[in-house]
């Protein structure tokens, strides 16, 4: 009796001893600071009202440059690209769920899946939907395929949606949350896009 009574505290203690014992947990793969990682991105969470200047060029043999200016409120986007002289490009305004499109040459167009509808338009892949998101160094809602973000947090690269996005650069505006990137290359293997972000501005404001 006191053989089974001494076996069942022992087994009491393993079992106790058992229940503060705590995995540890993963570290994803490509995140060299997942606190750092997770910041950041809690930092841009509700930093969805920005504008932004900037420069594009493709990197096709007769490739593409103009200038991006892109207006986001909330889930409203206005984004303008411009050829040189301002021949050559579009401007796509609304929300994900209806967009209107408006090229210089005169035609309307109103889609609900504006990214075939831009390729179509250019003549070349332009990623409206998910740059939403990279613009801001952050993934697109959904499953990406590689990540890699560095010990400051910041997002290096991401192959998400067909496409490879890399920041080569960041910079912290005045009244931004966060580091913001202004140089960054997409890439889906038909279409290299060099982004070029000039300015930052309009950080937070809802009008």
């Amino acid at each position: 009796m006191r053989w089974r009574a001494l076996v069942a505290v022992v087994g009491v203690a393993l079992l106790a001893g058992c229940a503060v014992i705590h995995k540890p947990a993963e570290q994803q793969a490509g995140i060299a600071d997942g606190s750092a990682w997770q910041a950041h991105r809690a930092a841009l969470a509700d930093f969805s009202s920005w504008s932004l200047q900037g420069r594009v060029a493709t990197g096709q043999l007769l490739g593409w440059t103009g200038n991006l200016s892109w207006r986001e409120r909330g889930p409203r986007f206005d984004v303008r690209l411009a050829g040189p002289l301002g021949a050559g490009g579009m401007r796509a305004q609304g929300t994900l769920d209806q967009v209107t499109i408006d090229t210089d040459d005169g035609k309307h167009f109103v889609t609900r899946d504006p990214d075939a509808l831009v390729e179509r338009t250019l003549g070349w892949s332009f990623p409206l939907a998910p740059l939403r998101y990279w613009a801001r160094g952050l993934p697109a809602p959904g499953a990406y395929d590689r990540i890699s973000v560095g010990e400051n947090g910041r997002l290096q690269s991401i192959t998400q949606d067909g496409w490879t996005v890399s920041y080569l650069d960041y910079t912290r505006p005045a009244g931004a949350p966060a580091e913001l990137p202004r140089r960054v290359v997409l890439d889906n293997g038909d279409t290299r896009i060099r982004l070029v972000v000039d300015r930052w501005f309009d950080l937070g404001s809802s009008s």
